[in-house]
């Protein structure tokens, strides 16, 4: 390592064990996701226990409240607090076969982009065939979003393809669609 990058790494340390370390540079954490600090949360995803519903289209979709949300799962968890998280889901369209799967993995916001890397998984060998609907879905952090039109974008971490996309409105905290 080079001298002064070691430097760097000492002072930033030194900060750290202070308090006084930076908590990001350029205003954005390295994926992209709003600064962290007073009033502003990190943007990720976390697991939810909710199966998507069939849906025949290639989307992105965000529910706000319980009502939006019912059109997005088949049971909505009752201790989901939608003053705190946003449902997030995406959805596939149709395959011909078994054996297709969906899994998101990470959420950066970019300007007023919303990027959803996400994990399609293919059948390894010949399945059967019988049109299946893969869908996976998320919580975000409320407040981590910004309040206004957004172009939200799912797409392969492995291949980096194209998955699915949308435009959402997200409405102030604490309101409702």
């Amino acid at each position: 390592m080079h001298r002064r990058a070691t430097w760097a790494l000492l002072l930033v340390a030194s900060l750290a064990a202070c308090g006084d370390a930076p908590r990001s540079t350029g205003g954005a954490s390295p994926d992209g996701a709003p600064p962290s600090g007073p009033g502003r949360a990190l943007l990720s995803l976390d697991d939810v226990e909710a199966e998507p519903v069939e849906n025949r289209e290639e989307t992105v979709a965000m529910a706000f409240d319980a009502e939006a949300a019912a059109e997005l799962v088949e049971r909505v968890p009752p201790d989901l607090d939608f003053r705190a998280s946003v449902l997030v889901c995406v959805f596939l369209g149709p395959r011909h076969t078994t054996g297709w799967s969906l899994d998101l993995s990470t959420v950066s916001l970019s300007g007023d982009v919303l990027s959803i890397r996400a994990r399609e998984s293919v059948p390894r060998r010949a399945t059967r065939p019988k049109v299946t609907y893969p869908a996976d879905c998320a919580l975000l952090t409320r407040a981590a979003l910004p309040t206004r039109e957004l172009t939200v974008r799912a797409d392969d971490t492995v291949t980096g393809e194209f998955i699915a996309d949308a435009v959402i409105d997200v409405p102030p905290l604490g309101s409702t669609p």
